[in-house]
This record gives structure tokens, sequence and C-alpha cells, in this order.
């Protein structure tokens, strides 16, 4: 397996003002229509809902794919076919036999990604492909499987609105704006708020869902939305587990949690969800994009012992003097979790992070 810190995709480009997948995708006779997807978008919950789905068709259907992102451990991850990750002679092969024209096309990372992951889904005969959305929908490149079968909308709040906009109505906008011709939108719960608004899209059928209950009160809108969805393509699901990294607990006594929530909604939806475990030390860290100020105000005023923390990523915040100032600022985060570690210990923020936090303790755990 590759790992997620890796180098694999050899590319910088994260961003363009121009997408070219779409071309290299025609010219190659659009392998990606071939597949039937349900697309998944949203801005927190989309990891969730995806896999919940994936399961659920897992128990009906022989083919089933997933395509998600980020990657957790392995990069191999972002590409799953009936509970297996794609293997790494597989995932090279394709990336190999291709890798003139990513500069042809002058492909982005998930471009590349998404191309990989079309391919080989392409050389079998699939039931279903449950595609999480990059950012948005409009402009993601997700936005180019034309057979879709029907569009899943998470709880939608302010993020990455230097490329969706800066209001609510225009990031729905952007994510409601993936769906084809006659496929029907399952809206979370979470999204009632903005009803008066997604009832506009007069064009779309919209199928709002109710949450289920659930373990974590804060899935509960994820797994209605997928059960509905579910439903709808006539298969019966309970078992939602979430993806590692979304509220687990390593441990339970002493208490060891990890979480990715990384933007203000987010955050907010899960410290609701742990107050209920008492007094703990609590440790954020954030990618460089994200709206760090806030949520940090907001962590102050809602979680007593709270530490914020860099970490080694390209992504990684890198907290000013002044705000290390005001807070209770950790150098090496390793060193304090592992001073701290008989304490009940709460460690939430980038899923670039989270995963570092992870291996850590699995390690820890080994010596």
């Amino acid at each position: 397996m590759i790992k997620v810190d890796d180098i694999f995709i050899k590319t910088n480009s994260l961003f363009s003002k121009k997408y070219n997948l779409k071309k290299l995708l025609s010219d190659i006779g659009n392998p990606q229509d071939n597949l039937k997807v349900i697309n998944v978008v949203g801005t927190n919950g989309k990891g969730s809902t995806s896999k919940f789905i994936y399961d659920g068709l897992l128990t009906k259907y022989k083919n089933v794919g997933l395509f998600t992102s980020p990657a957790f451990l392995y990069q191999n991850e972002r590409i799953q076919l009936n509970n297996n990750l794609i293997g790494d002679d597989e995932l090279k092969s394709i990336y190999d036999y291709y890798e003139k024209n990513y500069l042809q096309y002058e492909l982005t990372f998930f471009e590349i990604w998404t191309f990989i992951a079309i391919l080989f889904f392409s050389k079998y005969k699939m039931d279903y492909v449950v595609v999480e959305a990059g950012i948005g929908g409009l402009l993601d490149c997700t936005n180019l499987f034309n057979n879709q079968v029907a569009v899943c909308l998470t709880s939608v709040s302010m993020d990455h609105e230097e490329l969706l906009g800066n209001s609510i109505e225009s990031i729905i906008n952007h994510k409601i704006k993936i769906t084809k011709k006659n496929s029907p939108v399952f809206i979370s719960e979470d999204n009632f708020i903005y009803k008066n608004f997604i009832d506009n899209y007069k064009d779309i059928k919209l199928i709002y869902t109710n949450k289920i209950k659930t373990e974590v009160d804060y899935q509960s809108a994820n797994a209605g939305l997928a059960k509905e969805l579910l439903k709808y393509l006539n298969v019966d699901f309970t078992n939602f587990i979430a993806p590692v990294g979304r509220f687990t607990i390593l441990n339970e006594n002493p208490l060891f949690l990890i979480d990715g929530c990384h933007n203000i909604d987010g955050v907010k939806k899960f410290v609701q969800e742990i107050k209920k475990y008492g007094d703990f030390i609590f440790l954020y860290a954030s990618s460089k994009e994200k709206d760090h100020n806030q949520i940090i105000n907001y962590l102050k005023e809602n979680v007593s012992n709270l530490y914020i923390t860099e970490f080694d990523h390209i992504k990684s915040w890198k907290i000013s003097n002044e705000i290390k100032a005001r807070f209770n600022y950790v150098n090496n985060w390793k060193i304090f979790l592992n001073k701290n570690i008989y304490n009940n210990i709460v460690v939430c923020g980038s899923l670039y992070f989270i995963p570092q936090v992870f291996e850590w303790y699995r390690s820890e755990l080994d010596e």
C-alpha cells in the first residue's frame, strides 16, 4: 500500500482556471458514461454518507465501487471495489501508462485520481459506483459522471468560500447543480433550515430525508440520508459504521478519541457530542486554508483544557506568535500526548493531522 505521505501523483497543481479532464475522457471515448453513479456532495458528512451507501449496496450487489477522499493512511483508499482497496500494481500501472497525458492535458491532482478511478472501474461490470465530490459539485470533476442514478446532499455550511462563494446560497448552488436530468436529489435533514431556498430548484426531484438513531448523534442525519437512498434502490440496511477518523474511540478508559472535524459547523457538532465524556484534554490542529481563528475562539469558549498545535505537513496551519501567546500552544504534539497518555484525551482537526495521530497511537501500543 502507498502511504499518504509518499509522493505518488507527481504534480503540484491542485486548482486551475481551466479543467481539462473532460477533454481527455472525450478523446478516449468517455468510459465514465458506462458507470452507474451515485454522487455525494455537501460540506460535512460526505465521507461517512458515501461509506454507508457503499456498505449497503455491497449487501445486495456483486460489484460496487467507492471513490472517496482524502485518504486516511494509504492512498489506495481513494479507490475501492467490493471492500478491497485498489492494489499497488494496478494503481501504478494505470498511472504510468497515461502519465504523458496528465502533462499534455495539464490535469490537477484530483483530476488524475478521478481519471484513474474511472479507468479502474471501467475494467469491471459495475453495478454501482459511489462517488464523493472533492470540492463543490458543479465545477468538481466528479460532475463528469453522466450516467447518474441519484445525488445525495449532506450537511451544507460555509467552507471553501474562495471557490464556492461567500454565501450559503452560492455553496448550495454549486453542490446541487451536479444533478443530471431526471436524477433525484436526497437531502439531509441537516439542510432543512435551507428548505425555502432549495425548493426553488423546481426542475429537480427533491427528496427530504430524516435522521435515524445512531450511536453518534451527529451521524444520524448522514445515516438517515443513506438509508433513504438505499431504500430508493430497494436495499435494506442498518449497519452504519463510519470511516476511521470520524468520531473514532481508540481507547475508552482513559478516553482517547480522534475526529477529523475541520470546519466550524463540524466542530460545533463534535463539541456537542463529546460533552457527555466529562473532563478531557482537547488538542486541535488545523489545515492552513480553514477558518482556524473562528474555530479556536469557539473552542476556547466551549472546551476546557484546550491546546493547539501544528503538524508536519505542507497543509498545516503555521500558528502566529500572537495566537501562540493567547492559547495553550504545544510545540511537539507527540511528546505532549505521550506525557498525557493516562488522561482522557480528545484530538480533532485536519484530516491530514488525524491520520498522523492514529499512526502514532498505534505505534505507542506496539512498544
